[in-house]
């Protein structure tokens, strides 16, 4: 008894927490932008709303049981995994929009959350016919015993085992396209605090992972005990996300042109035939003109030397700025920012803060020679550097020595 009274209390406090925080997540205003659409974060934040009723939900089944004086752990067979499933799905899209991945296509969502529907289908009309529509929980458990029941746990593991994997798998090709494009566009205090919204993705892949092995749990204690956990990384979780909402906002400028939704308003069933076409030609144009950038960016490198080359040979060296970013650079080269961002990575084999810490200790290896006597402290603020130490771990990272060893050697 006394260890179903700490199950028992673990399950309402997680329901809590969950519901708790999907009613914070889902009554907190929503941003929009100037067109009226809602932004990526708040479309995260309503996704994570989503899971987290869900995984109230479960709790509150858990606990149901538990009143009910019903063993409660024969759920960790079938129904768990099921709503912990949709959970991972819908957070999966939470990490896209925090990302600002690429949203999958409908059918490609359709034809990955099939398998799990149909075998949940399967499942309820095996359950029907010895048992009726009366889905009591001594039924049910007693279903789940019964080897047709225990054919369609192991289809749903199976799917499941298969899928999560290729949600890990994309996770960290997000997480690794996301810190590229921060490389490119952020530096500095931006960069640095984007890495927080990284910390929530991973902390989100963590709570799955121990609610997956919490689901082989055969003790009620030990079951209760990693409850505990979960519902401290939800807590956890939910404040380091409302924390880094003024984060993602700094840096969301760095990913406006990787938005894919159309930059005109958007047709409505009341247009014209007119008002339509318009629309379609402005869809046309914009490609077009997307085409073009592309082809320019491919074929276009000689001219971009010159303007980049004129661009480094400047008399106030802008590369020495602190925390300059790729869209300041770009404006003062006259060049579009995805094209020169192109340009970098292909032709300079470089991120864009890697190509400028890379001009910075070129120029630094000058001064350190011009003047030997100059403290190395002053040359670390005359070329932009954080400080001496932010100097030294570049320098000797890009040269394979320490500023000061370059100097005596040289």
């Amino acid at each position: 008894m006394t260890i179903d009274l700490y199950s028992l209390i673990a399950y309402v406090f997680n329901c809590a927490v969950c519901a708790t925080i999907g009613i914070l997540f889902l009554l907190t205003p929503l941003r929009k932008d100037k067109e009226g659409k809602i932004d990526s974060y708040s479309k995260t934040r309503l996704c994570l709303a989503a899971s987290a009723f869900i995984e109230g939900l479960t709790s509150l089944l858990y606990t149901v049981r538990i009143v009910n004086d019903v063993p409660y752990l024969p759920l960790n067979q079938f129904t768990s995994p099921l709503f912990l499933y949709f959970a991972i799905c819908i957070d999966m899209t939470a990490i896209i929009y925090l990302m600002h991945g690429k949203q999958p296509q409908l059918r490609t969502s359709i034809l990955f959350v099939t398998p799990v529907l149909l075998v949940w289908l399967i499942h309820i009309l095996l359950f029907i016919p010895d048992y009726g529509l009366t889905f009591s929980a001594k039924a049910y458990n007693e279903f789940l015993t019964t080897k047709p029941a225990i054919y369609t746990c192991y289809a749903l593991y199976t799917v499941f085992v298969v899928e999560f994997a290729y949600i890990l798998k994309s996770v960290g090709n997000q997480i690794i396209r996301f810190r590229q494009h921060i490389d490119n566009y952020c530096s500095g205090k931006s960069r640095s605090q984007s890495h927080w919204l990284i910390a929530v993705v991973i902390s989100i892949v963590l709570y799955y992972i121990i609610g997956i092995i919490d689901l082989c749990a055969s003790n009620p204690m030990l079951d209760s005990y990693v409850l505990w956990v979960l519902s401290l990384i939800v807590i956890a979780n939910s404040m380091a996300f409302i924390m880094c909402r003024n984060i993602y906002w700094k840096i969301q400028l760095a990913f406006a042109e990787n938005d894919n939704t159309p930059t005109t308003a958007a047709t409505t069933d009341n247009a014209t035939d007119a008002d339509k076409a318009q629309h379609s030609s402005d869809e046309s144009k914009q490609k077009r003109e997307t085409d073009a950038m592309t082809q320019r960016a491919t074929f276009d490198s000689n001219s971009i030397d010159d303007i980049v080359n004129e661009w480094i040979r400047r008399d106030d060296k802008p590369y020495l700025k602190e925390s300059i970013t790729i869209t300041q650079v770009a404006e003062q080269m006259g060049l579009n920012t995805r094209l020169l961002s192109n340009y970098i990575n292909y032709v300079k084999g470089r991120n864009f803060n890697a190509w400028i810490n890379f001009l910075k200790v070129q120029e630094t290896k000058v001064v350190l020679l011009a003047d030997r006597t100059l403290p190395l402290s002053d040359i670390a603020y005359r070329m932009g550097f954080a400080d001496l130490a932010s100097m030294s771990r570049i320098f000797k990272q890009i040269e394979g020595m320490p500023p000061s060893v370059y100097r005596q050697r040289n």
